[in-house]
């Protein structure tokens, strides 16, 4: 179809960033710089179109994101760009949508990809862009080297008038709630679950933390499985909710710092399944009945009732339980009897660097150290997918969140685990830290608080179909004693200074003990060894820091 096109020529180029493990993030005053957003999205619209080659014209491409402020905006302008370049452009009413329904919609409609606009957790204060390609799964780093490449290399920008394209029938508006809704429905049996939920008097509790997962939520839970459940922060809101009682953006996370009301109400032990959502609704905090499962127990429980989800009609002979290098190794310890789940498969228990995309490129089953748990039936991260696993199995049971837990935890023991961090501004900071990591080799033998460092080495990723080593240092890992382990790596998804993500973890056949007992020495152990030398910051925001403990402790 024919539509008008104009082209502005850039005369100040801006220096874009390439995007990161998901996608770029950066301050609202960087995007709002004069055609920073066009040049970006001119170098995604030039990447599929070379991509596509030929066959570009008329090809679809799925264009959404979270509520943050300025997004609405963003999608309009951003969709002008891409039809400008020939594609159908596909967005959601309102440019809602929360990421694993833009990667089921990419697959879903045949797209060639997909534009989603999220800092995921975030505050509002930031804005983030991601690319994912025909599988529905996040761009690998080649594409992402490459759409860098042309970001920065835009000289104009060619763009058509929104109202105009979308009266040519270029931008398409589709009901991606109910799309998404009906996928889940196809894999769970909502009118079951429903039936269930009604003679058992089933109730939920749900915080969507001012971000996209409010209309899915409702949707799913309310309008479909009829479920008593009190909505928390429902409505979509640019501010994400605000500020808290100190000035500060709020943090779309669902970690324990900021769910204090859910906590709450869960903590009453008369909601049957809580949970919260990021703004984007890829993470996740699921729990019930007084009691939250942390990703990696609540991924080892789904593989457990994978036979729920049909899961191995959805691999070839190999199926993959996947988790980012430095996420607890619960899925690990569950093996022996996951192989004897799926006699005729193989079965394998898979490390990956961070980033979804790694997970995703081996069929998306598997789960990530900052609450994000795999949906196979796409490829992202899914946080409504996971919480409607949760009471499906509960459903089946009969048996609450900590009943499942404690069945698997008698059978391979526990894995304790928590993620704090160490964050900064100065860049020379960052150069101490990394140095510091990279010689820790040379301080085995020495004592750290209470505990001795046996062991330090970096990390690299070995891909288990190719043989060769895909990503090198992932992580680092220190080895204390007593089998405690700490691994630390940089964050790729903040949008100024630095963080440095810390994980804790201990396993123990005891699965009944004080769980900040057994954090404790590891977080001091990790401080004592920063003090050492010279690096008076400590870690600090331990995900357990306000995590209820059914066994007690602090």
């Amino acid at each position: 179809m024919n539509i008008p096109i104009k082209e502005i020529k850039i005369e100040k180029p801006c220096t874009i960033r390439k995007m990161g493990t998901s996608g770029l993030r950066e301050v609202q005053e960087v995007y709002n710089q004069p055609l920073f957003l066009e040049q970006f999205a001119q170098g995604i619209a030039d990447w599929f179109k070379e991509a596509a080659g030929t066959e570009a014209a008329g090809l679809k491409l799925i264009l959404g994101g979270d509520p943050r402020k300025g997004n609405q905006r963003r999608v309009e302008v951003i969709a002008e760009i891409l039809a400008a370049a020939g594609f159908h452009v596909i967005i959601p009413d309102n440019g809602l949508a929360s990421t694993p329904a833009v990667s089921h919609a990419i697959r879903h409609m045949k797209a060639a990809g997909g534009v989603i606009l999220t800092a995921s957790h975030n505050p509002f204060t930031d804005v983030g862009i991601k690319v994912n390609i025909a599988s529905g799964a996040p761009a690998l780093e080649d594409d992402v080297n490459r759409i860098h490449e042309l970001q920065n290399s835009a000289t104009v920008i060619r763009k058509t008038n929104y109202n105009e394209a979308v009266k040519a029938g270029c931008i398409e508006k589709i009901d991606i709630i109910k799309m998404y809704a009906d996928l889940l429905d196809n894999i769970f049996d909502f009118k079951a679950m429903k039936k269930i939920i009604a003679a058992q008097k089933i109730s939920g509790a749900f915080d969507s933390m001012h971000g996209a997962a409010g209309p899915f939520a409702r949707e799913i839970f309310i309008n479909r499985l009829s479920m008593d459940a009190l909505m928390l922060r429902e409505e979509p809101r640019e501010d994400l909710g605000g500020h808290d009682a100190d000035g500060e953006p709020l943090h779309p996370e669902p970690d324990f710092d900021y769910i204090p009301e859910l906590i709450a109400i869960n903590s009453a032990g008369d909601r049957h399944i809580a949970a919260a959502w990021d703004s984007d609704v890829d993470r996740r905090l699921d729990g019930g009945s007084g009691f939250f499962v942390e990703s990696a127990d609540e991924f080892a429980l789904f593989a457990s009732y994978s036979h729920l989800i049909n899961l191995e009609n959805l691999f070839g002979d190999t199926i993959y339980f996947c988790r980012s290098t430095v996420t607890a190794d619960a899925p690990d310890r569950i093996e022996e009897s996951l192989k004897k789940k799926f006699p005729g498969k193989e079965v394998r228990t898979i490390e990956t660097p961070t980033g979804f995309k790694w997970i995703a490129e081996l069929g998306n089953w598997g789960v990530e150290e900052s609450n994000g748990v795999g949906n196979p039936y796409l490829r992202e991260k899914d946080g409504i997918f996971a919480t409607v696993f949760l009471l499906k199995i509960i459903l089946e049971t009969g048996k609450t969140p900590l009943q499942l837990m404690e069945e698997i935890w008698k059978e391979s023991g526990r894995v304790y685990f928590t993620r704090g961090e160490v964050s900064g501004k100065e860049n020379s900071e960052k150069e101490v830290l990394t140095d510091l990591l990279q010689g820790a080799s040379g301080q085995t033998g020495k004592t750290f608080g209470n505990l001795i460092l046996e062991s330090a080495e970096s990390w690299n990723y070995t891909h288990p179909e190719s043989g060769t080593i895909a990503a090198r240092d992932a992580a680092w890992v220190l080895r204390f004693s007593d089998g405690n382990t700490v691994k630390a790596r940089f964050s790729g998804t903040g949008s100024s200074g630095y963080t440095l993500r810390v994980y804790c973890s201990k396993f123990d056949k005891d699965y009944g003990l004080p769980k900040s007992d057994i954090t404790r020495p590891m977080k001091e152990a990790f401080d004592a060894f920063l003090a050492a030398h010279g690096l008076t910051e400590k870690s600090k925001k331990y995900t357990d820091a306000h995590q209820p403990d059914v066994y007690g402790g602090k």
